[in-house]
């Protein structure tokens, strides 16, 4: 039915290193759930969720993008026409934090004017086994650099996936 099609649709590209976790974001964004076996993205896939984002049916297009090296330039190209740009690192792996830096200045390449960026931090459940290699303040500070929203999350868990993607949309919708 008609009443069903969204008044906005929006392209949000998700980027950052391999295992940081976007597929199980968007899986568990989209789904409600985690899967613990989930197998690397090969160049992009593909989701939409639809949400009711101030009394406006708006439907994200979620575009996972790989992680590894081999694939950034077919990463680029996704970002033309985005509304949206989320880059994800793990807070137990340094490494993805430092790489955050080369997936801003790709997206700075490729973005349009009025594109919203997000940094999110994943994988806060795995500080209680692991070492927390990255400082929420750190997270901050180079959110703030870039001009990019900051937050959080937990895949795992589902610990503020809701929060982060709403604010995407509203942003993104105004």
């Amino acid at each position: 039915p008609a009443s069903c099609s969204p008044d906005r649709i929006f392209k949000v590209v998700f980027v950052g290193n391999s295992g940081v976790g976007k597929s199980s974001f968007i899986h568990r964004f989209c789904y409600d759930r985690f899967l613990a076996e989930l197998n690397a993205t090969i160049g992009i896939d593909y989701q939409v969720k639809s949400l009711m984002v101030d009394n406006t049916q708006v439907a994200l297009q979620l575009w996972d993008t790989a992680g590894q090296e081999r694939f950034r330039s077919i990463t680029k190209q996704y970002f033309r026409r985005a509304d949206g740009i989320l880059v994800m690192y793990d807070v137990t792996a340094e490494c993805s934090f430092v790489a955050v830096r080369n997936w801003m200045s790709s997206i700075q390449e490729g973005i349009e004017d009025g594109a919203v960026v997000f940094l999110l931090g994943n994988k806060l459940d795995a500080v209680q086994r692991e070492t927390r290699n990255v400082p929420t303040v750190e997270g901050e500070r180079l959110a703030k650099e870039y001009k990019a929203v900051f937050y959080e999350c937990s895949a795992m868990t589902g610990y503020n996936i809701m929060e982060p993607m709403l604010h995407m949309a509203r942003s993104v919708n105004r």
